[in-house]
């Protein structure tokens, strides 16, 4: 089986999951808001790196992000 070269333009399609999941654990562990849980993400440095096909951090589970997310 071929699979599709990940670039730029799709690379957002690896995104979403592990936000989601991220969120969750905000919400539990952080007693956060769901919307302060998204602009949390959303607003990181390491969102940033995320969404950066070349960062190769979208091949990383979602686990491995949150802790990167949340050290201090």
């Amino acid at each position: 089986m071929v699979r599709p070269e990940v670039t730029q333009q799709n690379v957002h399609l690896f995104i979403p999951y592990k936000v989601s999941k991220m969120c969750g654990e905000l919400v539990r562990h952080e007693k956060l808001t769901l919307s302060q849980a998204i602009m949390r993400i959303y607003n990181s440095d390491v969102y940033k790196t995320l969404s950066r096909e070349s960062s190769k951090l979208w091949q990383e589970g979602w686990v491995y992000i949150y802790q990167l997310l949340t050290d201090k």
